[in-house]
């Protein structure tokens, strides 16, 4: 059995199948680049973003991709309990284009992670309160 460890490890050219959101948990279907397993990872998130041109697509180049988890509390500011944004305008666009904007104003006790599969751009994004809670599911081909 895989876990989340290996999966982001082997994550390198892995190429997103399928996604979907639904009550409030997300979905993943991803073939890792390492060794063609296919992989399903299931997490409970409410604050997520999606490149919805880029999904849109259904070539394999748009949708390869490797997964990124980011501790919060190493990339942003806290302030009274919850993430604020860069004073800095430049840094600002910068966290904004990586999706750290998702936490912004959230309890950062409450939400610890950023989890992305990174492509072309950032495909997916969206806030983890527990990586333990991400369950991962390998999938026959």
């Amino acid at each position: 059995m895989m876990t989340f460890a290996d999966v982001v490890s082997n994550s390198g050219d892995s190429v997103l199948e399928s996604y979907t959101y639904a009550e409030g948990r997300l979905l993943l279907v991803l073939v890792l680049g390492e060794n063609d397993q296919k992989v399903a990872l299931s997490l409970p998130t409410d604050h997520l973003v999606f490149a919805g041109a880029a999904l849109a697509n259904k070539e394999g180049s748009y949708r390869t991709c490797f997964l990124a988890i980011e501790d919060l509390s190493l990339v942003l500011s806290v302030e009274n309990g919850v993430y604020v944004p860069a004073p800095d305008f430049g840094q600002l666009m910068q966290q904004t284009r990586a999706n750290y904007h998702l936490a912004y104003g959230q309890k950062a006790a409450e939400w610890t992670h950023l989890l992305s599969l990174v492509g072309y751009g950032r495909l997916i994004s969206c806030l983890v309160a527990d990586v333990a809670a991400i369950y991962i599911t390998e999938v026959a081909a």
